[in-house]
Formats: structure tokens, sequence, C-alpha cells
């Protein structure tokens, strides 16, 4: 069913999967925009599971680690003529003049709405000078590029406001199937993975499973490795013109500087509709919308959000983020009383978090979730310091999904749409937003 994004402007349709005509004119584009070379691929470890065929079990896993990846190995990589902008930057008050149309403006607007886009290749790269976007034809990837910008020692990326939830449009078509991710300084090498917080995306024009609210797409943190699964297998459609909102977080915890550092997102897809279409989905503890961190007093902190998703869907895979002093999480169906999923995360010697288990429900066939009944995500925190931490909890889960028939389209009139779209914006637009960015670096460094 398409959904039309945004009421009052030019008509902007997504269609479920791309008609031959469009296949044809996108054909043009892979060899019209800039090309990026050769990269080095990303190497995964092979998974093993007995009465699964080896192939469409690393291809699940993969696929699963795509949708809930909080950051992909960061390698060196070498670019030509990545100038293609994607979409209007603005800068804040008192760092210059906006170049072109500001992403900020969008917030003076009664409803707000990220506009679609016809063609990409139209947009002029002085709008979106810390944005860019090229696409590698021949090895079917899509590349955003974000930089370049310094890190100075112990501080915080030059121009991280600017950062913050930039304006991007698909160019074509696709379905996405891996992700993988580089940190180079304007010399080419490789920067340390540990001053990338973070690059998030978010799709305004596609709805999230549990809220009336803008997806998430990719989300890439510290610790995750590229994935790339069988073309074949799986992948999320994506959209000719559809927007993306990119933010990017740099901050430098050692004691060297790195100049020109540039972030790149690099996306495989495919053009060949695959056996499943998949999207992600997530669950918050602190949900609907708003800061999703925590104050941990001393002792334990229990914290839950219940909800129904709108359709019946099929949870394929997941897993969760939990921070430093988190005992387990859980998703729990209150209507049987079964748990779904409950993991605790795996620590080192000083307690620090270093990974989440990844399951697949029911075998790898998935868990059915339906709008009839009631799902609470909780979490368990103990804080042994005897003092508060302000902001030290969080807890989450997303994984993979297929619903059935169809999510419904995103009506951008609904308020907790616009509450969250004004949230994700105003950490960029809004008075505190470096205050509000700082606060999610980690604690203690």
């Amino acid at each position: 069913m398409p959904a039309r994004l945004t009421p009052g402007t030019p008509e902007y349709w997504y269609r479920p999967s791309p008609s031959p005509a469009a296949r044809a004119a996108d054909a043009s584009i892979d060899g019209t925009l800039p090309q990026v070379a050769d990269g080095v691929p990303s190497r995964t470890r092979s998974w093993r599971s007995r009465g699964w065929p080896r192939t469409l079990w690393r291809g699940a896993r993969s696929v699963l680690a795509l949708a809930v990846a909080l950051v992909a190995t960061a390698r060196p990589g070498r670019t030509q003529a990545l100038a293609h902008a994607l979409g209007p930057m603005v800068a804040m008050p008192a760092m210059g003049a906006a170049a072109g149309p500001g992403l900020c403006r969008l917030l003076s607007a009664d409803p707000v709405i990220v506009p679609a886009t016809g063609d990409a290749a139209t947009e002029d790269p002085a709008t979106a000078p810390y944005l860019h976007l090229s696409v590698d034809a021949r090895r079917h990837e899509l590349v955003l590029e974000v930089g370049p910008v310094d890190l100075p020692a112990h501080e915080m990326a030059e121009h991280s406001r600017e950062l913050v939830y930039q304006l991007a449009h698909f160019p074509f078509d696709a379905w996405v199937n891996g992700f993988r991710l580089e940190l180079v300084d304007a010399e080419g090498r490789p920067v340390p993975r540990r001053v990338l917080h973070h690059i998030d995306t978010t799709r305004p024009a596609a709805r999230d499973l549990f809220l009336p609210v803008a997806q998430r797409f990719v989300a890439l943190g510290a610790e995750t490795r590229g994935l790339r699964l069988p073309g074949w297998l799986a992948g999320i459609p994506i959209h000719r013109g559809e927007p993306l909102l990119v933010s990017t977080m740099l901050h430098n915890p050692t004691a060297t500087s790195y100049a020109g550092v540039r972030v790149r997102l690099i996306l495989a897809y495919v053009r060949l509709r695959p056996l499943l279409e998949v999207a992600g989905f997530r669950l918050d503890v602190m949900f609907p919308t708003g800061p999703m961190e925590f104050d941990l007093p001393p002792g334990r902190t229990v914290r839950s959000w219940e909800g129904s998703p709108p359709v019946a869907a099929r949870l394929l895979g997941i897993t969760g983020h939990v921070h430093r002093y988190g005992e387990w999480i859980q998703v729990q169906d209150l209507t049987t009383g079964r748990v779904i999923w409950r993991a605790a995360p795996r620590t080192d010697a000083r307690g620090e978090v270093t990974r989440m288990p990844l399951s697949f429900l029911g075998f790898g066939l998935g868990r059915w979730v339906y709008p009839t009944h009631r799902y609470r995500i909780t979490t368990s925190y103990r804080n042994p310091t005897g003092r508060t931490i302000p902001g030290g909890g969080m807890a989450k889960v997303a994984g993979i999904f297929t619903p059935r028939g169809g999510l419904p389209p995103i009506e951008v009139r609904d308020s907790l749409y616009q509450d969250d779209l004004r949230h994700l914006l105003g950490l960029r637009c809004g008075p505190d937003a470096m205050m509000a960015m700082a606060g999610h670096l980690p604690h203690g460094e």
C-alpha cells in the first residue's frame, strides 16, 4: 500500500517494489553518480547450527546484525570524487550563515514535515558541506560520507552541532543487504574506532513497529563489525527520493589529535527483490519519545514500558543494548505470560559491557506478535557505587521483523510522530543541543 509522505506538497508515492520503468531509469543513475574506489571487504565469523544450511544461517545472522548493529569495523579506504550532496545543511547561530535551505527551519512549521525529493542528483553540493553521497555501481554500494572535521585530543569534533541530523535522500529503489564502516583522516589513514560515538539514521517516511513515529534505520556504535548477507535472501527496501536523517557524533578520548576525519557508512544493496523484505524494530524502556537515558540511584533500578504493534508481525531475531551495571533485559507477552526473550550483558574484568547476546527466535522461524496482545520490555540495573549516576541507564532491544500485510502508512500529523521528530531535530537545533550531545558520551571518558 503506497503512503503519501507530505500533505500539501507535490505528491510523492512510495511503491512496495520498483516498477520495470523505474528500474530502467535508475540504472542510468548508477552510471552517472560519482564512483567510490574499491574498499576492503569486512570479514564475518562463520556460524554453525545443526539442522540449518550454513549459508542460509549466516545470511539470517547477517540481516539481523544489519538491523541492530551499533558499529562497524573502521578500515582505511580510498575514494574518488565524493562530491554529490544529499541534502540541505544549516549553520547554527554564531557559526556562520546557512548555504542553503536549513533543516532547522522545519521546526518552525506546523506540522514538521521532512520533504522528499524527486532526484537527489540535482541538489547543490554547497548546501551540505558535511554530508555527501556516492555510488559504486560495480560493487553495488551506496556511500554516505560525513566530514571532514578535525578531532582535537580529549575533545568533541569541531562543528559537532552541524553533524547532528543532516538530511539525505536515497537516489534509487533498492534493497539494503549489508553495511560496513570506514573512519579515515585527511591522508586516508585509519582512525581508531573509539572516536566514533555513533552514526544513526532515521527514515521519516517509514513507521516504527510499536510506535507511530519515524522508523530508525541503521544505527552504529563502537563494537559491531560490518556484515553483508546474500542478496537473494533478505533486504530492507528503500525508495528513490525518500528522505533519510543522518546523525553523527565524534569524540576523541585519546591524547592524539586527528585532522580531516571522515566517516563513511557504506550500504550494500541489490536491485532485484529478495526472498524476504524485512525491516528493523526497536523497543525502549523510555518510550515513547524524548531522551532515552535515565538516572541510576544507588541499589536496584527496574524500568519498563508496555505497548502493542498495529498489525501482526513475525519477529525474526533480537538483541539488546544496556550500559554498565545493567543486570538483564527482557521482552514479555503480558497477555500469555510468555517471555519472548531475556538476556544478560557480557562484561569484561572492569564490568564494562562488551556484547549483548544475539538470538534467533523460534529456531530462526520467528515469533509472532499481535495487536490484540500487550508486550512489555523490562530492564534491571544494580548501582553499587553508593551515589546516583546521572543518565547512567539505558535499555533497548532491536531486531528484524516481517509484518503481515504491511505496516500502516505514517501519519505526519500524528502528535507522537511530531513530538518525536521535533525531539530529533531539536538535538541539533535547540539551544541545549551541545549539552544533550555531551550527555550521550560514555561515563568516565
